[in-house]
């Protein structure tokens, strides 16, 4: 009988407990962010989708060194170079393939013209796999 009492006493205070922890968090405000009407504060250091940068004149800031392409781990960038009549570097196409990369931003961090950049984007969505592959074209617009 004695023990019967105490399963009670335990119970009622495990109740108790568990009743705290749920009036205590039904009168805090909510932190659900009513996602199409709202839109989360970005971090700083978020890595997005990468764009390739403009100078002022509208000029492509990429000289095609490589370095993106080297660094990226996963191997996800490919560069094609043509020397213009000056003889100085350009790059003929640039692409990304965006399914395939982790968004490790080594590619970002090593750029020595610091033409490429993380964007604060993160609502795109892509239904097919082609759509992934991001030509220099694409990632100039964005």
């Amino acid at each position: 009988m004695k023990e019967y009492f105490k399963n009670i006493g335990e119970a009622a205070v495990s109740l108790i407990k568990g009743f705290t922890v749920t009036f205590k968090v039904m009168f805090t405000k909510p932190i659900t962010v009513q996602y199409p009407d709202e839109k989360i504060d970005i971090s700083p250091r978020f890595r997005g989708m990468i764009k390739l940068l403009k100078d002022e004149n509208g000029n492509e800031i990429c000289d095609g060194c490589g370095i993106c392409s080297v660094m990226c781990p996963v191997k996800v960038i490919s560069i094609e170079t043509y020397k213009d009549e000056a003889g100085k570097r350009k790059t003929k196409s640039y692409n990304i393939n965006f399914g395939r990369c982790m968004f490790c931003g080594l590619c970002v961090e090593n750029c020595p013209k610091k033409c490429l950049v993380h964007t604060t984007e993160y609502e795109d969505a892509f239904f097919t796999k082609e759509e992934l592959t991001f030509t220099k074209d694409r990632i100039l617009k964005q």
